[in-house]
């Protein structure tokens, strides 16, 4: 009688054992294809390179199912430094621009159309050094079906990559700065885009850009008091890991924005997809969005 009872446990343990499969993407809608990451100096580094390389890894894991572009937007196509102004030394990191708010909504108001099926038609010309080797690096290329060389340069974007569907939006102490143009360029890119993700303070361009009015949102718990007070009219939620209010997903503080792109990635692919790549970086997810002990720990004011 007992071996009956253990057998079937036994005869499981291979399966619940085994190794995850990659599941496939199940969404029978249209994917996006064209990422927008918005980029401004003292930006966080976390905010930008943590959701990015989930979206990375997604580029690359499915490949032979999906297409991704990548628009890194500035300003200027000066190199967008993590530093502050003033800091003593040199501790920083820089990311290179692919074109700035100006150029990308001069080319959008005279687009033929969407892009045209077929082979890249843009010259490979980054030019040369250490600006080139960035701007390689940062770049979304259409991934090759075969296994690619380490030295080999991802394959270029055609001309037009339609327009931007998701548009990610890091914090930083740069949100403290004159960011009008950044505010500008989101308050014109919105009503065109399908989502939206902020982490961290990248919630108070938001705000300031009115996107957020009459919305439900959270941003850094550590700042809460300054940010918050960027958006009057928003329902700024004090016990959040991330929030999700229409198209709109917001973060807490900085190590939340990779929360916030997993959930991104359930939202528009699936959730075993998004728990694959999880699995796949080794990462472990926070699963419930209200789980948020630091609006307590900040004495943020409604944290439960």
């Amino acid at each position: 009688m007992r071996f009956s009872r253990v057998a079937p446990l036994l005869a499981a343990l291979p399966t619940a054992l085994a190794k995850p499969s990659q599941p496939p993407i199940s969404n029978t809608t249209t994917l996006p294809t064209h990422w927008g990451l918005l980029v401004f100096p003292h930006f966080q580094a976390l905010d930008v390179f943590g959701p990015i390389d989930v979206f990375n890894n997604l580029a690359m894991m499915y490949k032979n199912s999906t297409t991704m572009y990548l628009s890194v937007l500035s300003k200027t196509m000066e190199p967008v430094t993590t530093g502050m102004a003033g800091m003593a030394g040199g501790f920083e990191e820089k990311v290179v621009p692919t074109t700035t708010f100006k150029e990308y909504l001069s080319k959008k108001k005279h687009s033929p159309g969407p892009p045209v099926d077929g082979p890249p038609v843009e010259d490979c010309d980054d030019g040369a050094g250490g600006h080139a080797i960035a701007k390689r690096a940062m770049r979304f290329g259409a991934r090759q079906e075969h296994s690619m060389p380490h030295d080999t340069m991802p394959s270029v974007p055609p001309k037009d990559l339609g327009d931007i569907e998701v548009l990610i939006v890091p914090g930083g102490g740069g949100t403290r700065s004159n960011v009008s143009e950044e505010i500008a360029f989101i308050k014109e890119m919105y009503p065109k885009v399908k989502y939206v993700l902020s982490i961290c303070t990248g919630a108070t361009l938001l705000s300031r850009a009115g996107v957020l009015d009459g919305k439900k949102a959270t941003t850094n718990k550590f700042s809460w008091a300054w940010a918050s007070a960027q958006g009057p009219n928003v329902t700024w939620v004090p016990t959040a890991r991330w929030v999700e209010d229409g198209n709109i997903i917001s973060s807490s503080g900085v190590s939340a924005g990779i929360d916030a792109a997993y959930a991104l990635v359930s939202r528009i692919y699936s959730e075993p997809v998004a728990d694959y790549l999880a699995k796949a970086a080794e990462y472990n997810r926070e699963m419930d969005a209200h789980h948020d002990p630091f609006g307590k720990l900040w004495e943020v004011p409604g944290a439960t």
